[in-house]
């Protein structure tokens, strides 16, 4: 679609335009110097940290058990669900193992017997 130059002018007439912000940036040019934005202040947090800190020291240094503050690994829920399950396995294992091995000890005995 080709639009002729008469079409664009009035489009532009339209809308308006937008006006530069200069948030970082300090211009040189004068004229643009009243475009410049303040900078944003920061809250300033010190005072509230260190009123935090006073209160821990007036609580007191309790025991703390570092294991509780340590992060957990991912799994740590799973192998815990799992740990009894896998403890009648151990067992089963060393029975049917302990069998097996009764069972060979027989087979050989027997044999030798013959």
């Amino acid at each position: 679609m080709v639009m002729s130059e008469e079409g664009k002018g009035s489009e532009d007439q339209q809308q308006p335009r937008k006006r530069l912000k200069f948030r970082c940036y300090k211009p040189a040019d004068e004229t643009l110097q009243d475009r410049q934005i303040a900078p944003a202040s920061s809250l300033s947090v010190d005072s509230e940290v260190n009123r935090i800190v006073e209160e821990s020291k007036v609580a007191g240094s309790a025991d703390i058990d570092l294991n509780a503050l340590a992060p957990r690994k991912e799994n740590w829920d799973l192998k815990r669900d799992v740990e009894k399950k896998l403890a009648k396995l151990e067992k089963r294992t060393k029975r049917s193992m302990a069998e097996m091995i009764r069972e060979k000890l027989k087979s050989e005995n027997s044999l030798s017997a013959d």
